[in-house]
């Protein structure tokens, strides 16, 4: 399956006290690489984002940017209700032991210890709960970046396999082209060797028209070009369909495609197989390009 280095997600989710918003960019890079941009409470959590990124992601420059809101501020101060009510029960007992008024306002018990406790230390973990609504957050907008990369993909790949097409049937015309060539240059070369007899009355071998004819067969056989070409192409076409994206493999199947039609190109010495050569070529540098930015 093909999958785009381009792509972006965004997505937001939210608590009762914390809201998360992060959007993700990618963009095509030969490894992955993390550009952060966190707010303070989640600074020393690169390795875990890492970790979860790369469960998605094999390669590219990744850009992730995060928006983290308080919707309820919590103080770090808080009334203990149980030991407000049992100062309260004991002195309303003991006012009435001693026929006295009791205490009427709740401030009265304020200062009491054990009434109003310190928080601080049990909300020491608030960066806990940010993470847990980040980490949701995060995750969505990665699935959300998958969908994009995965349709960018299918484009990419019907495209590809359009132009394996092209290649392959431009190959089937070479392929048929050069045998003509040989014959061409047996016809070529016994026209002239009879056009310098007939001027110079001089006798030539048959057997050294053949070895001439020979050599130039050998020197311009294409044909171990042509199988490897399409080894390459039908292996391309596999790799289009691999359950992991093959960004690099076909990568280098391009490279290897290149360097067999350059090579046809220069052992054919024929001017239409050098003109399909050129369109061959210019086919795989469209598919390089593509491949480029597959991951």
């Amino acid at each position: 399956m093909i999958y785009s280095m381009t792509g972006i997600g965004r997505s937001r989710h939210e608590d009762d006290q914390i809201r998360a918003a992060v959007e993700i960019r990618a963009v095509n890079n030969k490894f992955l690489k993390l550009n952060l941009r966190l707010p303070d409470t989640l600074n020393g959590r690169e390795v875990a984002i890492d970790r979860i990124v790369r469960k998605y992601l094999e390669r590219g420059t990744i850009s992730i940017n995060v928006q983290l809101t308080l919707q309820k501020q919590v103080s770090p101060y808080a009334i203990h209700q149980e030991t407000l009510s049992e100062y309260v029960r004991e002195a309303q007992a003991i006012s009435e032991k001693l026929h006295l008024e009791p205490p009427s306002q709740i401030v009265d018990f304020l200062k009491l210890p054990g009434v109003v406790v310190d928080r601080s230390n049990s909300l020491e973990d608030e960066g806990e709960a940010e993470w847990q609504v980040f980490e949701r957050a995060l995750i969505n907008a990665l699935d959300q970046l998958q969908n994009f990369r995965r349709t960018e993909g299918d484009a990419m790949s019907k495209a590809l396999e359009m132009y394996c097409k092209e290649i392959s049937a431009t190959v089937v015309k070479i392929e048929a082209r050069s045998p003509v060539v040989v014959d061409n240059y047996r016809t070529r070369l016994k026209d002239r060797i009879n056009n310098w007899l007939t001027e110079h009355g001089v006798e030539i071998e048959a057997h050294d028209i053949l070895r001439e004819v020979s050599i130039f067969s050998e020197r311009c056989d294409i044909t171990e070009e042509i199988t490897r070409l399409n080894s390459h192409v039908n292996q391309f076409n596999e790799f289009l369909n691999e359950k992991n994206s093959p960004g690099r493999k076909l990568d280098f199947l391009c490279q290897e495609m290149f360097r067999e039609t350059n090579t046809i190109g220069s052992k054919a010495n024929d001017i239409e197989i050098s003109h399909d050569v050129v369109a061959m070529k210019a086919t795989v540098e469209k598919m390089r390009e593509i491949v480029q930015n597959i991951e």
